[in-house]
C-alpha cells in the first residue's frame, strides 16, 4: 500500500483498523508545491466566478518558495492548503495581534463549492492553537474582497468561525482584512484528521 508522498506502509496488527479520511502532510517537493499552487490559482478563478478578487501572486509564492506550507488531503487527493507565518510582523494589527498566537494564509474556501476543506482546517488550527498553550490563529485577506459580492466570502468565514476585524494597511503598505480564530480543543478531531506532531514549526509568541 502506498502513502500520499509515495512510500510504503508496513501492515500492522492494527491495519484493518479505519483510518481517518484525511491527512495533514507537509507540502515540501516541488511536484507537491506546483499541485498546490495550482489549487490556489484555480480557486481564484472559481472565486472570481462569484465576483469575488482574491489575488493569489503572493501566496502562491510563498507555496513555491521554502515557506511552511501543509496539505490537506482527502484520500491521497489535495483538498485544501495553508501556509505558516511564524515570524510576521503584526505591529499593524495594534491589542488585536498581541498575546500568543500563530499567523497563517489558507486557500480559502468558495463559498457553496469547497467549504468542506476550509472548515477542517479551520477546525485543526482552533484545536492545534490550543494544544500549544496560545489564543489565537491569525490570518489576512486582501480587502478587495469586500467589494461587489466579496462579503460572500466574508460570510462564509464567518461560518466557519473566524472573526473579522476592520480592514487595516499592512507593514508592506498593503490593504487587508484581518481575520482571527479562538483556539479551542477539539477532541474528536484525530478521528477525521491525521497529522504529524511536527506539522508546524514551534509558535512564535508575540507580545
Amino acid at each position: 500500500m502506498m502513502s500520499v508522498k509515495g512510500t510504503s506502509r508496513v501492515p500492522t496488527a492494527d491495519s484493518t483498523a479505519v483510518r481517518p479520511a484525511y491527512e495533514l502532510l507537509p507540502v515540501v517537493t516541488g511536484a507537491a508545491r506546483a499541485e498546490a499552487a495550482a489549487l490556489a490559482e484555480d480557486t481564484a478563478r472559481q472565486l472570481a466566478e462569484q465576483c469575488v478578487n482574491h489575488p493569489t501572486g503572493q501566496l502562491v509564492d510563498l507555496i513555491r518558495s521554502q515557506a511552511t506550507v501543509l496539505g490537506l488531503y482527502e484520500d491521497g487527493v489535495l483538498a485544501g492548503c495553508l501556509v505558516a507565518h511564524p515570524n510576521s510582523d503584526m505591529r499593524h494589527w495594534g491589542a488585536h495581534g498581541r498575546g500568543r498566537g500563530l499567523c497563517v494564509s489558507l486557500i480559502p474556501p468558495v463559498p457553496g463549492r469547497n467549504e468542506q476543506s476550509g472548515r477542517l482546517l479551520t477546525l485543526w488550527l482552533a484545536d492545534h492553537a490550543a494544544r500549544n498553550g496560545l489564543e489565537w490563529v491569525w490570518w489576512e485577506i486582501p480587502a478587495t474582497v469586500t467589494s461587489t459580492k466579496g462579503t460572500t466570502l466574508l460570510n462564509a468565514l464567518r461560518d466557519l468561525g473566524w472573526d473579522d476585524l476592520p480592514a487595516v494597511r499592512s507593514t508592506a503598505g498593503e490593504h487587508v482584512v484581518r481575520l482571527r480564530l479562538r483556539a479551542e480543543l477539539r477532541g474528536a478531531l484525530p478521528a477525521v484528521i491525521s497529522a504529524p506532531d511536527t506539522a508546524l514549526p514551534r509558535p512564535v509568541v508575540s507580545t
